[in-house]
């Protein structure tokens, strides 16, 4: 009875408020955040924080590791190729899945 009680307690909860924002996620071993140095490294860590809707993405900080799936890969591509005039594949940041390793692959 106690469950039943618990679960009717969290939905009057979600009910009063269903539009609520969620907390960003907290990972168990994210990477030390390490800044962009370039205007570019800067516009890949404002794609990859848009694209995972996080804050900020470090050079270091792995897409798959904050949260990153195929769906948000493929926007995020599409961002990068936009804003930056490229012609990325999902495939390249499967291979590149850093702002830093990604950085270097376009620089190549």
């Amino acid at each position: 009875m106690g469950s039943n009680s618990t679960r009717e307690q969290l939905a009057a909860q979600v009910a009063q408020a269903p539009d609520a924002e969620l907390p960003e996620p907290v990972f168990a071993n994210p990477a030390a955040y390490r800044a962009p140095d370039t205007p570019r490294q800067e516009t890949l860590c404002a794609l990859f924080a848009e694209a995972l809707g996080v804050t900020r993405v470090g050079l270091d900080d792995n897409f798959f590791d904050l949260g990153g799936q195929s769906l948000n890969g493929i926007r995020l591509v599409n961002l990068i190729n936009k804003a930056l005039g490229l012609d990325l594949s999902i495939d390249e940041l499967f291979d590149f899945p850093t702002v830093a390793e990604l950085n270097q692959h376009i620089e190549s």
